[in-house]
């Protein structure tokens, strides 16, 4: 190995290599990388600071769940994946359905594939503001918007207000997004007033649609908002492993691949 490695590489490679044999030994890494055993211990505790990781007594052994983080969106970003999964999501959708819709980019993807359906009679119940014109001007879907306090940053409202009132709805169905998804823990997102409003949603819905990029599959975000398989229906991405498909298939889900 090149000892010229800057850390940043270094450390890249170290996750690739954990992951690749499930555990090193710090000797094995510094002889690997041709540096210190101070010096690959100090990259441990900053990968396992970072959640990649997870160190053990004289070295790390591959983490089985990565952990995700918020940040402001500057740009929504809508991936092809996102699409694809929202045009499988449209399939599940029958005329004179209720809807809740959640907020982000998977469910502004859905409402847009929605909007170019054949459905004519739907009601839309949702907190996102994007999402709610957007639905209203190019449909004549009947569009409930929840009230409360516009999250700086974000397209939709927040707070304690929406969380109650979403408690005096009854929907058919609700579709979800999902910053992360665990096997063991179930779906989370990093922020906790948002947790609580898609708790809510799923209070209120007879069947409840999960929103899942095969990118976010073992990973753990700050706060769950449902259990492993409290939501009826996980619709994810085709580049999901076997692996991941296999302990999926354990759950009392439906899984759809798009």
């Amino acid at each position: 190995m090149d000892d010229q490695l800057y850390a940043e590489e270094r450390k890249q490679s170290i996750v690739k290599i954990v992951n690749e044999k499930n555990r090193m030994q710090v000797a094995e890494l510094a002889e690997l990388f041709n540096v210190t055993g101070s010096t690959i211990r100090n990259d441990l505790r900053e990968l396992e600071n970072e959640g990649l990781v997870t160190r053990t007594h004289g070295g790390v052994i591959k983490r089985e769940f990565q952990r995700s983080v918020e940040t402001i969106p500057k740009n929504r970003a809508f991936t092809n994946e996102k699409y694809r999964i929202a045009e499988r999501e449209v399939r599940l959708i029958e005329e004179n359905d209720i809807l809740a819709i959640d907020t982000g980019t998977s469910c502004r993807a859905f409402a847009e594939k929605l909007i170019n359906s054949p459905l004519k009679h739907l009601t839309i119940l949702t907190y996102d503001l994007e999402i709610a014109l957007l639905i209203s001007e190019k449909t004549n879907y009947q569009v409930q918007v929840i009230g409360g306090t516009i999250r700086n940053g974000y397209p939709y409202v927040s707070g304690s207000s929406v969380a109650l009132g979403l408690a005096g709805f009854s929907v058919d169905k609700v579709i979800l997004g999902t910053t992360s998804f665990d096997k063991n823990y179930g779906h989370s997102t990093p922020n906790y007033e948002t947790a609580e409003m898609k708790k809510s949603l799923t209070n209120i819905s007879r069947i409840k649609i999960v929103l899942c990029e095969s990118s976010k599959i073992n990973q753990r975000s700050f706060k769950q908002f449902a259990a492993p398989d409290e939501c009826d229906y996980l619709i994810t991405d085709s580049h999901i492993t076997q692996e991941q498909k296999a302990e999926l298939d354990g759950l009392r889900v439906n899984l759809l691949i798009a």
